[in-house]
């Protein structure tokens, strides 16, 4: 979020050392978040004294930001210190639906029978949900980072499916969010309805880039000629027609952006993609070997700089080894093959979801409460996993990875 703390110079006619002495007193027991923007926007002119002379300057130790601004949006990577991020609300959350080849290549097959429009999820699983992502945020703010929370929407009404899962529909890179282009057309309205209140506040900041999804033109193309994977010959779920991609199918490593080629993403996605990115950055395509890919984050899971765990299922080490970002890494497959889970049921997702943590810094993930093994797995690499309850979030589609969108992470500050 800031840089740390320095002297800034402060001209004397702006303000008075009693004036010093009475703002720090009073900006005392703010969270680090307010207290650098108390800071910032109360004394915007800072900067402007940097053309006084000499004589005319005093010095402060407080927080600073560089180039004296603090931005809303800022990240480069999946563990560096964690200081802001949107978390999404389960309420009203519905089963998405999509052409039944969609569904056959993403969902599990003992589910498909639930993926119709305007079909709520149970409500005790629901209202389990939502307090598992209270308890997440209460984790969140005691670690000090700002949330941000999603409208909450009746997604019965809408044609919807949540708002629960915001890592779908937005990718930070930089002082950027990009929002995807949904395949599924149950969720093109997801971010309007949901996260556009956030956008517009981020955006505000005059550093921040929204980059919003261009509307998707009707009846929409993206499933024609597609049958899906029949007889042994693999196809994905949609057509090249437009540019198509989930934001959960990319990772950040630094100014190097991993992603994959899916069932909700094309090449017309990646190439967009690429041209809404900063200049400076590069997405590069890993091989995967899942049939049924949709979201990346349950495939890698960089723990740190130079420090990675992969799905031996969907991906080799030979592949990762093949991009430059990986070269000099430590890369470990996963040795534990997933348990099946019969309660609370997992919809959407496989055993796999187990490797869909949040970083808060480079030593501390919070991971589900009840996926010890891998808890214990990540022990030995100096990780700290702080245990959360999230089964239910899981039944919905996915986990801390899925549920958040993370804004600022303090390495690039």
């Amino acid at each position: 979020m800031f840089s740390g703390y320095g002297s800034i110079k402060i001209a004397k006619n702006f303000l008075q050392l009693s004036e010093i002495s009475d703002v720090g007193t009073r900006i005392q027991g703010l969270d680090p978040h307010d207290q650098v923007l108390s800071w910032h926007y109360k004394y915007s002119f800072l900067a402007l004294s940097l053309s006084l002379t000499s004589s005319s300057l005093l010095y402060l130790n407080i927080p600073i930001m560089s180039n004296f601004a603090y931005s809303l949006v800022s990240a480069d990577t999946e563990w560096e210190p964690l200081r802001s991020v949107i978390v999404g609300h389960a309420e009203n959350s519905c089963f998405p639906y999509a052409p039944p080849h969609m569904i056959k290549a993403t969902m599990p097959e003992e589910y498909f029978k639930e993926f119709r429009p305007n079909h709520p999820f149970p409500a005790e699983i629901l209202e389990r949900a939502e307090e598992e992502l209270t308890q997440f945020v209460s984790i969140l703010q005691q670690h000090g980072v700002r949330v941000y929370r999603p409208k909450i929407e009746d997604w019965s009404k809408v044609g919807g499916y949540t708002a629960a899962m915001p890592r779908d529909g937005l990718l930070t890179v930089g002082h950027t969010i990009i929002e995807a282009c949904f395949a599924w057309e149950c969720r093109h309205q997801e971010i309007e309805l949901s996260y556009a209140n956030i956008l517009d506040e981020l955006e505000k900041d005059s550093s921040v880039t929204v980059v919003r999804a261009p509307i998707v033109a009707r009846p929409d193309s993206l499933y024609d000629g597609v049958q899906g994977s029949t007889n042994g010959v693999h196809e994905w779920a949609i057509n090249n027609s437009r540019p198509a991609f989930d934001a959960a199918d990319f990772l950040r490593f630094g100014k190097t952006i991993i992603g994959q080629f899916s069932n909700v993403t094309n090449q017309k996605g990646v190439e967009y993609l690429q041209n809404a990115v900063p200049e400076g950055y590069i997405v590069e395509i890993l091989d995967v070997t899942d049939e049924h890919a949709m979201h990346i984050d349950a495939t890698l899971l960089p723990l740190r700089d130079g420090l990675l765990i992969y799905n031996p299922e969907r991906v080799s080490e030979a592949a990762l080894r093949r991009h430059k970002i990986f070269q000099n890494w430590e890369l470990h497959a996963y040795p534990h093959p997933p348990t099946p889970r019969k309660f609370p049921p997992r919809y959407m997702t496989s055993g796999w979801i187990s490797m869909n943590v949040l970083s808060l810094d480079e030593k501390t993930v919070v991971v589900e409460a009840g996926d010890k093994e891998f808890a214990e797995y990540i022990k030995k690499f100096g990780m700290e996993p702080i245990m959360c309850p999230f089964q239910h979030v899981n039944s919905i589609g996915g986990s801390f990875h899925c549920a958040t969108v993370d804004l600022v992470r303090e390495g690039r500050n």
